[in-house]
Protein backbone atom coordinates (compact mmCIF):
# COMPACT_ATOMS: atom_id res chain seq x y z
CA UNK A 1 0.00 0.00 0.00
CA UNK A 2 1.20 3.57 -0.88
CA UNK A 3 0.24 6.57 1.02
CA UNK A 4 0.70 10.23 -0.77
CA UNK A 5 -1.41 13.56 -1.12
CA UNK A 6 -4.61 13.30 -2.48
CA UNK A 7 -4.88 15.94 -4.82
CA UNK A 8 -8.05 15.31 -6.84
CA UNK A 9 -10.67 13.33 -5.21
CA UNK A 10 -12.24 10.16 -6.55
CA UNK A 11 -12.06 6.29 -6.36
CA UNK A 12 -10.53 4.60 -9.77
CA UNK A 13 -8.86 0.93 -10.48
CA UNK A 14 -6.58 -0.06 -13.62
CA UNK A 15 -3.02 -1.37 -14.52
CA UNK A 16 -0.14 0.36 -13.76
CA UNK A 17 2.02 2.66 -16.17
CA UNK A 18 5.26 3.08 -14.76
CA UNK A 19 6.73 6.44 -16.54
CA UNK A 20 9.86 7.46 -15.73
CA UNK A 21 9.41 10.67 -17.90
CA UNK A 22 12.76 12.21 -17.06
CA UNK A 23 14.98 8.62 -18.73
CA UNK A 24 12.00 8.65 -21.25
CA UNK A 25 11.74 5.09 -19.87
CA UNK A 26 7.98 4.07 -19.67
CA UNK A 27 6.88 0.06 -18.89
CA UNK A 28 4.09 -1.72 -19.24
CA UNK A 29 2.80 -5.44 -20.17
CA UNK A 30 1.66 -6.36 -23.47
CA UNK A 31 -1.06 -8.95 -24.69
CA UNK A 32 0.34 -12.29 -26.76
CA UNK A 33 -1.28 -11.08 -29.96
CA UNK A 34 1.22 -7.75 -29.39
CA UNK A 35 4.37 -9.75 -29.11
CA UNK A 36 4.86 -9.51 -32.66
CA UNK A 37 4.24 -6.10 -33.41
CA UNK A 38 6.38 -4.82 -29.95
CA UNK A 39 9.55 -6.58 -31.83
CA UNK A 40 8.62 -4.73 -34.83
CA UNK A 41 8.98 -1.24 -32.61
CA UNK A 42 12.08 -3.18 -32.12
CA UNK A 43 13.34 -4.22 -34.82
CA UNK A 44 12.81 -0.73 -36.60
CA UNK A 45 14.43 1.06 -33.90
CA UNK A 46 17.69 -0.90 -34.04
CA UNK A 47 17.81 -0.20 -38.10
CA UNK A 48 17.07 3.21 -37.19
CA UNK A 49 20.02 3.43 -34.51
CA UNK A 50 22.38 1.16 -37.26
CA UNK A 51 21.99 3.64 -39.69
CA UNK A 52 22.54 6.88 -37.74
CA UNK A 53 25.42 5.30 -35.93
CA UNK A 54 27.19 4.57 -39.87
CA UNK A 55 26.43 7.93 -41.13
CA UNK A 56 28.03 9.48 -37.52
CA UNK A 57 31.26 6.70 -38.05
CA UNK A 58 31.29 8.20 -41.80
CA UNK A 59 31.38 11.96 -40.84
CA UNK A 60 33.75 11.22 -38.09
CA UNK A 61 36.27 8.96 -40.84
CA UNK A 62 35.88 12.15 -43.13
CA UNK A 63 36.88 15.18 -40.94
CA UNK A 64 38.74 12.94 -38.02
CA UNK A 65 40.13 10.54 -39.62
CA UNK A 66 39.30 6.57 -39.30
CA UNK A 67 41.21 5.90 -36.35
CA UNK A 68 38.62 8.00 -34.18
CA UNK A 69 35.70 6.86 -36.46
CA UNK A 70 36.43 3.41 -35.02
CA UNK A 71 35.12 4.46 -32.00
CA UNK A 72 31.43 3.53 -33.34
CA UNK A 73 32.85 0.40 -34.69
CA UNK A 74 32.46 -0.47 -30.88
CA UNK A 75 28.87 0.65 -30.59
CA UNK A 76 27.81 -0.91 -33.51
CA UNK A 77 28.76 -4.25 -32.48
CA UNK A 78 26.92 -3.70 -29.33
CA UNK A 79 23.97 -2.86 -31.00
CA UNK A 80 24.34 -6.27 -33.25
CA UNK A 81 25.44 -8.74 -29.83
CA UNK A 82 22.97 -11.16 -29.24
CA UNK A 83 23.09 -10.52 -25.71
CA UNK A 84 21.12 -7.45 -26.31
CA UNK A 85 19.25 -7.26 -29.31
CA UNK A 86 18.39 -10.80 -28.99
CA UNK A 87 18.28 -10.95 -25.35
CA UNK A 88 15.29 -7.87 -25.68
CA UNK A 89 13.67 -10.04 -28.17
CA UNK A 90 13.18 -12.57 -25.91
CA UNK A 91 12.28 -10.32 -23.08
CA UNK A 92 9.02 -9.14 -24.91
CA UNK A 93 8.41 -12.72 -26.19
CA UNK A 94 8.47 -14.49 -22.84
CA UNK A 95 7.90 -11.91 -20.21
CA UNK A 96 5.30 -9.51 -22.46
CA UNK A 97 7.38 -6.46 -21.80
CA UNK A 98 7.32 -3.49 -23.66
CA UNK A 99 10.22 -2.79 -26.01
CA UNK A 100 11.74 -0.20 -24.09
CA UNK A 101 11.20 -1.86 -20.77
CA UNK A 102 12.97 -4.84 -22.66
CA UNK A 103 15.59 -3.04 -23.60
CA UNK A 104 16.53 -1.50 -20.70
CA UNK A 105 16.70 -4.89 -18.80
CA UNK A 106 18.72 -6.80 -21.54
CA UNK A 107 21.09 -3.42 -21.26
CA UNK A 108 21.58 -3.72 -18.00
CA UNK A 109 22.34 -7.66 -17.85
CA UNK A 110 24.79 -6.85 -20.86
CA UNK A 111 26.21 -4.62 -18.13
CA UNK A 112 26.67 -6.95 -15.56
CA UNK A 113 28.71 -8.62 -17.91
CA UNK A 114 31.00 -6.02 -18.68
CA UNK A 115 31.61 -5.23 -15.59
CA UNK A 116 32.68 -8.65 -14.65
CA UNK A 117 35.00 -8.84 -17.43
CA UNK A 118 38.82 -8.10 -15.70
CA UNK A 119 40.06 -6.47 -18.99
CA UNK A 120 39.85 -2.95 -18.27
CA UNK A 121 39.45 -1.81 -21.40
CA UNK A 122 36.30 -3.55 -21.43
CA UNK A 123 35.33 -2.60 -18.27
CA UNK A 124 35.16 0.78 -19.47
CA UNK A 125 32.89 0.09 -22.81
CA UNK A 126 29.83 1.14 -20.03
CA UNK A 127 29.61 5.03 -21.36
CA UNK A 128 29.62 3.21 -25.31
CA UNK A 129 26.53 0.87 -23.90
CA UNK A 130 24.54 3.58 -22.20
CA UNK A 131 24.85 6.01 -25.54
CA UNK A 132 23.79 2.97 -27.61
CA UNK A 133 20.56 2.42 -25.14
CA UNK A 134 19.93 5.50 -25.17
CA UNK A 135 19.36 6.41 -28.90
CA UNK A 136 17.68 2.98 -29.44
CA UNK A 137 15.32 4.25 -26.81
CA UNK A 138 15.15 7.41 -28.20
CA UNK A 139 14.53 6.13 -32.14
CA UNK A 140 11.85 3.76 -30.27
CA UNK A 141 10.38 7.36 -29.33
CA UNK A 142 11.13 8.45 -32.95
CA UNK A 143 10.34 12.19 -32.98
CA UNK A 144 7.19 12.15 -31.28
CA UNK A 145 7.02 15.23 -28.35
CA UNK A 146 6.79 13.30 -25.15
CA UNK A 147 2.96 13.74 -24.83
CA UNK A 148 2.42 12.21 -28.28
CA UNK A 149 4.66 9.37 -27.37
CA UNK A 150 2.95 8.49 -23.90
CA UNK A 151 -0.49 9.19 -26.13
CA UNK A 152 0.89 6.49 -28.24
CA UNK A 153 1.49 4.23 -25.09
CA UNK A 154 -1.83 4.73 -23.29
CA UNK A 155 -3.37 3.91 -26.39
CA UNK A 156 -2.13 0.26 -26.47
CA UNK A 157 -4.56 -0.47 -23.82
CA UNK A 158 -8.24 -1.34 -23.80
CA UNK A 159 -9.10 0.38 -20.67
CA UNK A 160 -8.27 2.88 -18.65
CA UNK A 161 -4.81 3.16 -16.48
CA UNK A 162 -3.41 4.28 -13.44
CA UNK A 163 -0.64 6.65 -14.67
CA UNK A 164 2.70 6.17 -12.05
CA UNK A 165 5.37 9.13 -13.19
CA UNK A 166 8.27 10.22 -11.51
CA UNK A 167 6.76 13.56 -12.39
CA UNK A 168 4.36 15.11 -15.33
CA UNK A 169 5.08 18.58 -16.71
CA UNK A 170 1.93 20.60 -16.49
CA UNK A 171 2.78 21.14 -20.38
CA UNK A 172 2.94 17.36 -21.13
CA UNK A 173 0.42 16.47 -19.30
CA UNK A 174 -2.36 19.33 -20.65
CA UNK A 175 -1.27 17.52 -23.85
CA UNK A 176 -2.38 13.70 -22.77
CA UNK A 177 -5.02 11.90 -23.97
CA UNK A 178 -6.88 11.90 -20.15
CA UNK A 179 -9.49 9.57 -21.27
CA UNK A 180 -7.15 7.22 -21.30
CA UNK A 181 -6.46 7.79 -17.77
CA UNK A 182 -8.41 6.12 -14.74
CA UNK A 183 -5.63 8.02 -12.14
CA UNK A 184 -2.66 9.85 -11.77
CA UNK A 185 -0.03 8.79 -9.85
CA UNK A 186 3.04 10.58 -8.87
CA UNK A 187 6.74 10.62 -7.19
CA UNK A 188 6.62 14.17 -7.50
CA UNK A 189 4.24 17.44 -6.69
CA UNK A 190 1.88 19.32 -4.45
CA UNK A 191 -1.52 19.67 -3.87
CA UNK A 192 -1.48 23.23 -5.44
CA UNK A 193 0.99 21.71 -8.79
CA UNK A 194 -0.17 22.94 -12.02
CA UNK A 195 -0.22 18.86 -12.82
CA UNK A 196 -3.22 18.33 -9.73
CA UNK A 197 -4.69 21.56 -10.54
CA UNK A 198 -5.40 19.71 -13.79
CA UNK A 199 -6.39 16.54 -13.01
CA UNK A 200 -9.17 17.95 -10.61
CA UNK A 201 -10.19 20.10 -13.19
CA UNK A 202 -10.12 16.78 -15.72
CA UNK A 203 -12.24 15.20 -13.04
CA UNK A 204 -9.46 12.26 -12.73
CA UNK A 205 -8.44 10.63 -9.24
CA UNK A 206 -4.93 11.40 -8.36
CA UNK A 207 -2.41 11.14 -5.48
CA UNK A 208 0.84 13.12 -5.37
CA UNK A 209 4.10 13.09 -3.40
CA UNK A 210 4.54 9.40 -3.34
CA UNK A 211 7.93 9.72 -3.70
CA UNK A 212 9.22 6.03 -4.41
CA UNK A 213 6.34 5.00 -6.45
CA UNK A 214 7.92 4.25 -9.93
CA UNK A 215 10.59 1.93 -7.96
CA UNK A 216 7.91 -0.01 -5.85
CA UNK A 217 5.01 -0.67 -8.18
CA UNK A 218 4.87 -3.14 -10.97
CA UNK A 219 4.39 -2.22 -14.40
CA UNK A 220 1.14 -4.42 -15.03
CA UNK A 221 -0.29 -4.19 -11.52
CA UNK A 222 -3.17 -3.65 -10.58
CA UNK A 223 -4.03 -0.52 -8.46
CA UNK A 224 -6.95 0.93 -6.82
CA UNK A 225 -6.43 4.64 -6.28
CA UNK A 226 -8.35 6.70 -3.70
CA UNK A 227 -7.73 9.86 -4.75
CA UNK A 228 -9.73 11.39 -1.71
CA UNK A 229 -7.37 9.71 1.15
CA UNK A 230 -4.22 9.65 -1.19
CA UNK A 231 -4.40 5.70 -0.71
CA UNK A 232 -3.49 3.05 -2.94
CA UNK A 233 -3.53 -0.73 -3.03
CA UNK A 234 -1.07 -2.34 -5.38
CA UNK A 235 -2.75 -5.55 -6.61
CA UNK A 236 -5.87 -5.42 -3.91
CA UNK A 237 -6.92 -8.99 -3.19
CA UNK A 238 -9.58 -10.09 -6.05
CA UNK A 239 -12.55 -9.96 -3.65
CA UNK A 240 -11.28 -5.88 -3.26
CA UNK A 241 -11.23 -5.75 -6.91
CA UNK A 242 -14.30 -7.15 -7.34
CA UNK A 243 -16.15 -5.32 -5.05
CA UNK A 244 -14.70 -1.89 -6.11
CA UNK A 245 -15.33 -2.31 -10.12
CA UNK A 246 -18.79 -2.91 -8.85
CA UNK A 247 -18.96 0.18 -6.84
CA UNK A 248 -17.58 2.22 -9.60
CA UNK A 249 -20.15 0.91 -12.12
CA UNK A 250 -23.31 1.01 -10.10
CA UNK A 251 -23.14 4.09 -7.52
CA UNK A 252 -23.74 7.39 -8.90
CA UNK A 253 -22.32 10.18 -6.02
CA UNK A 254 -25.47 12.71 -5.36
CA UNK A 255 -24.55 16.56 -6.57
CA UNK A 256 -24.85 19.64 -5.61
CA UNK A 257 -27.42 21.61 -7.45
CA UNK A 258 -26.40 24.45 -9.97
CA UNK A 259 -29.75 25.50 -10.62
CA UNK A 260 -30.56 29.25 -9.44
CA UNK A 261 -27.79 31.90 -9.10
CA UNK A 262 -25.36 31.32 -6.04
CA UNK A 263 -26.81 33.50 -3.16
CA UNK A 264 -25.06 33.73 0.29
CA UNK A 265 -27.78 32.84 2.67
CA UNK A 266 -28.75 36.23 3.19
CA UNK A 267 -28.71 37.00 -0.20
CA UNK A 268 -25.58 38.34 -1.35
CA UNK A 269 -24.87 37.13 -4.89
CA UNK A 270 -21.44 35.60 -5.37
CA UNK A 271 -19.76 35.32 -8.92
CA UNK A 272 -18.43 31.89 -9.86
CA UNK A 273 -15.94 31.15 -12.56
CA UNK A 274 -13.94 28.40 -14.05
CA UNK A 275 -10.86 27.50 -14.94
CA UNK A 276 -9.64 26.18 -18.06
CA UNK A 277 -7.20 25.02 -20.26
CA UNK A 278 -8.87 23.21 -24.07
CA UNK A 279 -11.99 24.45 -25.57
CA UNK A 280 -13.23 21.14 -25.10
CA UNK A 281 -13.74 22.52 -21.20
CA UNK A 282 -15.45 24.92 -21.83
CA UNK A 283 -19.02 23.18 -22.28
CA UNK A 284 -18.62 21.14 -19.09
CA UNK A 285 -17.29 24.30 -17.23
CA UNK A 286 -20.91 25.75 -18.19
CA UNK A 287 -22.38 22.65 -17.02
CA UNK A 288 -21.04 22.84 -13.92
CA UNK A 289 -22.60 26.60 -13.33
CA UNK A 290 -19.71 28.78 -14.44
CA UNK A 291 -20.65 32.15 -15.29
CA UNK A 292 -17.79 33.30 -17.04
CA UNK A 293 -13.98 31.87 -17.86
CA UNK A 294 -11.84 32.99 -14.84
CA UNK A 295 -8.83 31.85 -16.44
CA UNK A 296 -7.35 31.30 -19.71
CA UNK A 297 -3.91 29.49 -19.48
CA UNK A 298 -2.46 30.30 -22.77
CA UNK A 299 0.30 28.50 -22.74
CA UNK A 300 -1.52 25.75 -22.05
CA UNK A 301 -3.63 26.17 -26.03
CA UNK A 302 -0.66 25.45 -28.20
CA UNK A 303 0.48 21.90 -27.70
CA UNK A 304 3.55 22.06 -25.77
CA UNK A 305 5.47 23.75 -28.57
CA UNK A 306 7.97 26.14 -27.98
CA UNK A 307 6.58 29.52 -27.78
CA UNK A 308 8.71 31.55 -29.97
CA UNK A 309 7.95 28.83 -32.81
CA UNK A 310 4.04 29.34 -32.84
CA UNK A 311 2.46 32.17 -35.33
CA UNK A 312 0.42 35.45 -34.46
CA UNK A 313 -2.13 33.11 -36.79
CA UNK A 314 -1.74 30.10 -34.90
CA UNK A 315 -2.10 31.54 -31.47
CA UNK A 316 -4.72 33.51 -33.23
CA UNK A 317 -7.05 30.45 -34.07
CA UNK A 318 -6.33 28.89 -30.67
CA UNK A 319 -7.67 31.87 -28.69
CA UNK A 320 -10.75 32.21 -31.19
CA UNK A 321 -11.50 28.56 -30.58
CA UNK A 322 -12.22 29.23 -26.79
CA UNK A 323 -14.07 32.56 -27.53
CA UNK A 324 -16.09 30.53 -29.61
CA UNK A 325 -17.34 28.02 -27.16
CA UNK A 326 -17.92 30.93 -24.52
CA UNK A 327 -20.46 32.82 -26.82
CA UNK A 328 -21.59 36.07 -24.76
CA UNK A 329 -19.93 34.87 -21.82
CA UNK A 330 -16.73 37.02 -20.27
CA UNK A 331 -13.56 35.39 -21.43
CA UNK A 332 -10.00 36.08 -19.09
CA UNK A 333 -6.96 35.35 -21.01
CA UNK A 334 -3.85 35.08 -18.90
CA UNK A 335 -0.63 35.78 -21.11
CA UNK A 336 1.91 33.31 -21.21
CA UNK A 337 3.23 32.18 -18.26
CA UNK A 338 6.18 30.16 -19.01
CA UNK A 339 9.64 30.19 -18.76
CA UNK A 340 12.89 31.00 -20.98
CA UNK A 341 12.82 27.35 -22.08
CA UNK A 342 9.06 26.73 -22.45
CA UNK A 343 9.59 30.02 -24.76
CA UNK A 344 12.66 28.59 -26.80
CA UNK A 345 14.58 31.55 -26.28
CA UNK A 346 18.40 30.01 -25.63
CA UNK A 347 19.90 33.20 -25.20
CA UNK A 348 18.32 33.82 -21.77
CA UNK A 349 19.10 30.21 -20.67
CA UNK A 350 22.97 30.79 -19.59
CA UNK A 351 22.02 30.97 -15.92
CA UNK A 352 20.86 29.46 -13.34
CA UNK A 353 17.65 28.23 -14.02
CA UNK A 354 16.00 29.44 -10.70
CA UNK A 355 12.83 30.51 -13.18
CA UNK A 356 9.84 30.44 -10.02
CA UNK A 357 12.14 33.24 -9.02
CA UNK A 358 13.43 34.55 -12.03
CA UNK A 359 12.69 35.00 -15.39
CA UNK A 360 8.87 33.86 -16.60
CA UNK A 361 5.74 36.06 -16.65
CA UNK A 362 5.28 39.34 -18.11
CA UNK A 363 8.86 39.78 -17.03
CA UNK A 364 10.17 37.37 -19.36
CA UNK A 365 7.55 38.90 -21.76
CA UNK A 366 8.66 42.03 -21.50
CA UNK A 367 12.46 41.07 -21.62
CA UNK A 368 11.03 39.73 -25.68
CA UNK A 369 9.33 42.66 -26.45
CA UNK A 370 8.52 40.95 -30.42
CA UNK A 371 6.83 37.30 -28.65
CA UNK A 372 4.75 39.15 -26.20
CA UNK A 373 3.66 42.06 -29.29
CA UNK A 374 2.84 39.12 -31.05
CA UNK A 375 0.44 37.28 -28.65
CA UNK A 376 -0.99 40.68 -27.97
CA UNK A 377 -1.93 41.30 -31.70
CA UNK A 378 -3.63 37.55 -31.68
CA UNK A 379 -5.78 38.40 -28.93
CA UNK A 380 -6.75 41.86 -30.35
CA UNK A 381 -7.70 39.36 -33.78
CA UNK A 382 -9.83 36.79 -31.58
CA UNK A 383 -11.35 39.27 -29.30
CA UNK A 384 -13.21 41.06 -31.99
CA UNK A 385 -16.63 40.88 -31.22
CA UNK A 386 -16.23 38.78 -28.00
CA UNK A 387 -15.87 39.69 -24.26
CA UNK A 388 -12.50 39.17 -24.25
CA UNK A 389 -9.79 40.05 -21.27
CA UNK A 390 -6.03 40.18 -21.37
CA UNK A 391 -4.65 39.64 -17.99
CA UNK A 392 -0.71 39.65 -17.64
CA UNK A 393 0.68 37.04 -14.87
CA UNK A 394 3.53 37.93 -12.51
CA UNK A 395 3.57 41.28 -12.04
CA UNK A 396 5.57 42.69 -9.25
CA UNK A 397 5.63 46.67 -10.62
CA UNK A 398 3.09 49.38 -11.58
CA UNK A 399 5.60 50.48 -14.46
CA UNK A 400 5.50 46.60 -15.81
CA UNK A 401 1.52 46.96 -15.88
CA UNK A 402 1.78 50.58 -17.57
CA UNK A 403 4.35 49.21 -20.15
CA UNK A 404 2.22 45.99 -21.04
CA UNK A 405 -0.92 48.04 -21.24
CA UNK A 406 0.88 50.40 -23.62
CA UNK A 407 2.02 47.64 -25.62
CA UNK A 408 -1.57 46.19 -25.75
CA UNK A 409 -2.81 49.28 -27.12
CA UNK A 410 0.08 50.16 -29.55
CA UNK A 411 -0.81 46.63 -31.19
CA UNK A 412 -4.49 46.84 -31.19
CA UNK A 413 -4.18 50.46 -32.80
CA UNK A 414 -1.64 48.85 -35.13
CA UNK A 415 -4.34 46.43 -36.40
CA UNK A 416 -7.01 49.55 -36.19
CA UNK A 417 -8.98 47.24 -33.76
CA UNK A 418 -10.12 48.21 -30.12
CA UNK A 419 -8.10 46.81 -27.18
CA UNK A 420 -9.45 44.59 -24.78
CA UNK A 421 -9.23 45.60 -21.09
CA UNK A 422 -6.24 44.09 -19.30
CA UNK A 423 -5.42 43.50 -16.07
CA UNK A 424 -2.68 42.15 -13.77
CA UNK A 425 -2.61 38.69 -11.64
CA UNK A 426 -1.48 39.43 -7.74
CA UNK A 427 0.55 36.60 -7.25
CA UNK A 428 3.57 37.99 -5.43
CA UNK A 429 3.60 39.97 -2.34
CA UNK A 430 5.00 42.69 -3.77
CA UNK A 431 2.32 43.63 -6.11
CA UNK A 432 -0.24 42.89 -3.16
CA UNK A 433 1.39 45.61 -1.08
CA UNK A 434 1.07 47.86 -4.59
CA UNK A 435 -1.73 46.82 -5.16
CA UNK A 436 -3.33 50.80 -4.58
CA UNK A 437 -0.72 51.67 -7.89
CA UNK A 438 -1.06 48.88 -9.80
CA UNK A 439 -4.94 49.12 -9.65
CA UNK A 440 -4.46 52.77 -11.74
CA UNK A 441 -2.95 50.76 -14.64
CA UNK A 442 -4.83 47.41 -14.84
CA UNK A 443 -8.48 47.54 -15.72
CA UNK A 444 -9.16 44.74 -12.84
CA UNK A 445 -7.20 42.44 -10.45
CA UNK A 446 -6.88 38.80 -9.65
CA UNK A 447 -5.07 37.49 -6.97
CA UNK A 448 -3.16 34.30 -7.73
CA UNK A 449 -3.28 32.54 -4.40
CA UNK A 450 -1.35 29.48 -5.41
CA UNK A 451 1.91 31.97 -6.01
CA UNK A 452 0.64 34.48 -3.32
CA UNK A 453 1.09 31.62 -0.58
CA UNK A 454 4.19 30.26 -2.05
CA UNK A 455 6.21 33.66 -2.09
CA UNK A 456 5.16 35.12 0.86
CA UNK A 457 5.80 31.78 3.37
CA UNK A 458 8.95 30.94 1.25
CA UNK A 459 7.36 27.78 1.08
CA UNK A 460 8.13 25.81 -2.76
CA UNK A 461 4.59 24.48 -3.62
CA UNK A 462 6.22 21.80 -5.28
CA UNK A 463 8.48 20.83 -3.04
CA UNK A 464 7.11 17.89 -0.54
CA UNK A 465 9.83 18.91 2.19
CA UNK A 466 8.27 21.94 2.97
CA UNK A 467 4.93 21.34 2.31
CA UNK A 468 3.92 21.49 5.71
CA UNK A 469 4.68 25.14 5.89
CA UNK A 470 2.79 25.83 2.44
CA UNK A 471 -0.40 27.48 4.27
CA UNK A 472 -2.89 29.72 2.24
CA UNK A 473 -4.87 30.97 5.53
CA UNK A 474 -1.86 31.97 7.16
CA UNK A 475 -2.20 35.90 8.71
CA UNK A 476 0.16 37.10 6.18
CA UNK A 477 -1.10 35.59 3.00
CA UNK A 478 -4.87 36.97 4.14
CA UNK A 479 -3.45 40.34 5.36
CA UNK A 480 -2.06 40.86 1.93
CA UNK A 481 -5.33 39.42 -0.11
CA UNK A 482 -7.12 42.18 2.41
CA UNK A 483 -4.65 44.88 0.93
CA UNK A 484 -5.37 44.38 -2.52
CA UNK A 485 -9.36 44.07 -2.05
CA UNK A 486 -9.08 48.02 -0.47
CA UNK A 487 -6.45 49.04 -3.08
CA UNK A 488 -8.65 47.69 -6.09
CA UNK A 489 -11.46 49.48 -4.29
CA UNK A 490 -10.08 53.36 -4.42
CA UNK A 491 -10.03 52.81 -7.82
CA UNK A 492 -13.51 51.06 -8.71
CA UNK A 493 -11.49 47.68 -10.08
CA UNK A 494 -13.12 44.38 -9.76
CA UNK A 495 -11.05 41.73 -8.03
CA UNK A 496 -11.49 37.74 -8.29
CA UNK A 497 -9.71 35.15 -6.14
CA UNK A 498 -8.35 32.30 -9.34
CA UNK A 499 -6.36 30.46 -7.11
CA UNK A 500 -7.26 27.10 -5.80
CA UNK A 501 -7.75 28.52 -1.90
CA UNK A 502 -11.05 29.62 -3.26
CA UNK A 503 -12.24 25.57 -4.47
CA UNK A 504 -11.64 24.71 -0.14
CA UNK A 505 -15.50 25.28 1.15
CA UNK A 506 -13.77 27.05 4.31
CA UNK A 507 -11.31 28.84 2.70
CA UNK A 508 -14.00 30.36 0.09
CA UNK A 509 -16.08 31.46 3.34
CA UNK A 510 -12.91 33.73 4.91
CA UNK A 511 -12.32 34.91 1.53
CA UNK A 512 -16.43 35.89 1.29
CA UNK A 513 -15.47 37.37 4.82
CA UNK A 514 -12.87 39.22 3.68
CA UNK A 515 -15.35 41.18 1.32
CA UNK A 516 -13.91 39.04 -2.46
CA UNK A 517 -17.31 38.24 -4.31
CA UNK A 518 -15.62 36.64 -7.62
CA UNK A 519 -13.73 33.30 -7.79
CA UNK A 520 -12.44 31.36 -10.81
CA UNK A 521 -11.49 27.56 -9.53
CA UNK A 522 -11.39 24.44 -11.66
CA UNK A 523 -14.45 23.39 -13.26
CA UNK A 524 -15.02 20.21 -11.10
CA UNK A 525 -15.23 22.23 -7.68
CA UNK A 526 -18.01 24.82 -8.78
CA UNK A 527 -21.12 22.88 -7.26
CA UNK A 528 -19.11 22.57 -3.98
CA UNK A 529 -18.48 25.88 -3.95
CA UNK A 530 -22.10 26.84 -5.03
CA UNK A 531 -22.87 24.70 -2.37
CA UNK A 532 -20.53 26.43 0.13
CA UNK A 533 -21.79 30.04 -0.92
CA UNK A 534 -25.44 28.70 0.04
CA UNK A 535 -24.64 27.90 3.31
CA UNK A 536 -22.97 31.06 4.92
CA UNK A 537 -24.19 34.47 5.68
CA UNK A 538 -22.01 37.69 5.12
CA UNK A 539 -21.98 38.11 9.30
CA UNK A 540 -20.80 34.57 9.62
CA UNK A 541 -18.15 34.75 6.68
CA UNK A 542 -16.98 38.39 8.32
CA UNK A 543 -16.52 36.27 12.01
CA UNK A 544 -14.67 33.36 10.18
CA UNK A 545 -12.27 35.80 8.40
CA UNK A 546 -11.77 38.44 11.63
CA UNK A 547 -11.05 34.97 13.62
CA UNK A 548 -8.50 33.72 10.79
CA UNK A 549 -6.64 37.23 10.58
CA UNK A 550 -5.81 37.33 13.66
CA UNK A 551 -6.17 33.98 15.38
CA UNK A 552 -4.52 31.88 12.88
CA UNK A 553 -7.37 29.34 12.17
CA UNK A 554 -10.42 28.98 10.60
CA UNK A 555 -13.16 28.19 12.18
CA UNK A 556 -16.60 27.19 10.51
CA UNK A 557 -19.67 27.65 12.50
CA UNK A 558 -21.82 24.58 12.34
CA UNK A 559 -25.58 25.20 11.35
Amino acid sequence: MLIGVAVAPGEAIGPAVVVRLRAHDVRYRIASEDVASEQGRLAAASDRTRAQLEDIRGRTRHVLGAELAGMFDVQLLMLSDPLLRERADALIRTRHVNAEWAVVEAGEELMQRLRAIEDPYLQERHGDLNDVLGRVRANLQRDDSDANWLNAQLARFAEPCVFVADDLPVSVAAQLDWSRLAALATDAGTRTAHTAILARSMGVPAVVGLQEATRMVPPGAVLLVDGTSGVIAVDPPPAVVEAARHRLLSVTFPQPSISGPALTADGTPIRLCANVERPEDVQFAWREGAEALGLVRSELLLGGQPIGDVSEQIQADAYRAILEHAGDREVTIRTFDITPEEMGVPELLDVEPRERLGMRGLRLGLARPELLERQLRALVRAGQGRNLRVMFPFVTSADEVSRATAMLQAQAERLGLPAPPAGAMVEVPAAALDAERLARHAAFLSIGTNDLTQYTLAADRSDVRVQHLYDPKHPAVLKLIRMVLRGARRHGRRVAVCGEMASDAALLRVLIGLGLREFSMAATSLRQAREAVRQCSIADARDTALHALYEGDVIVPTT
